[in-house]
């Protein structure tokens, strides 16, 4: 059983931690910069809104694909959560994935998909980092269903929203497989603009899947 926290290295109350059936292996302290979503709630990408049921981000995408992409953001992208992917996924710090295993492993079971696919990472991030962020987080099953068809050398997180939105197609199929009548669920770490999970979804209905819906850790 954990005795630390995972962030600080404080020692825990363990006690006091059960008590609160917290799924993070956090502090109190640490555990007050983790904000999840208020409501009211967009409907398509999963953030606080006050337009509803999209928001404009994801009226746009209705436009421009005739259909709206279901996303679940687990916890809000503020600064703590920033500090926390520097660390993690810019870093390497791989330790630090135990922090949310069990809830994101959790939130993934409770979608019920039949098939789970994780957004691919570059083959220059395998060879600097080692490992995909997302499946860190996630302990189960999946099907690397995606691949990247181009190497783009400018990271995502680099690059500006209008530079994302103008992101081209990156993936294509990994292999032939037949998903018609499939339910999918994407896994991601952070809902930025949607660009990412838009096109993926889509190489996936192209496919012959059923329902798409996502999930991220933050957004």
């Amino acid at each position: 059983m954990l005795s630390r926290c995972v962030q600080c290295q404080r020692e825990l109350n363990l006690a006091t931690w059960w008590g609160q059936r917290s799924l993070l292996p956090l502090c109190s302290t640490c555990r007050e910069g983790v904000l999840t979503y208020g409501v009211p709630t967009c409907q398509g990408c999963g953030r606080t809104s006050s337009r509803q049921p999209l928001c404009m981000d994801c009226q746009a995408w209705r436009a421009q694909y005739g259909w709206v992409l279901p996303n679940r953001c687990l916890y809000q992208y503020n600064d703590w959560m920033r500090s926390y992917m520097e660390q993690y996924k810019f870093k390497g710090d791989y330790y630090q994935r135990r922090i949310f295993m069990t809830v994101y492993t959790k939130a993934v079971r409770k979608c019920h998909a039949q098939i789970i696919v994780p957004i691919p990472v570059t083959e220059a991030t395998w060879q600097t980092r080692g490992f995909n962020q997302v499946l860190g987080w996630y302990q189960g099953n999946y099907q690397a269903l995606l691949r990247l068809k181009m190497r783009d050398k400018v990271a995502q997180s680099s690059k500006t929203r209008q530079q994302r939105l103008a992101t081209p197609q990156p993936f294509e199929l990994n292999r032939t497989v037949d998903l018609t009548g499939k339910r999918i669920l994407l896994l991601d770490d952070i809902y930025t603009t949607g660009r990412t999970l838009y096109h993926a979804a889509q190489c996936l209905r192209t496919a012959g899947a059923r329902e798409i819906l996502s999930l991220t850790l933050a957004g």
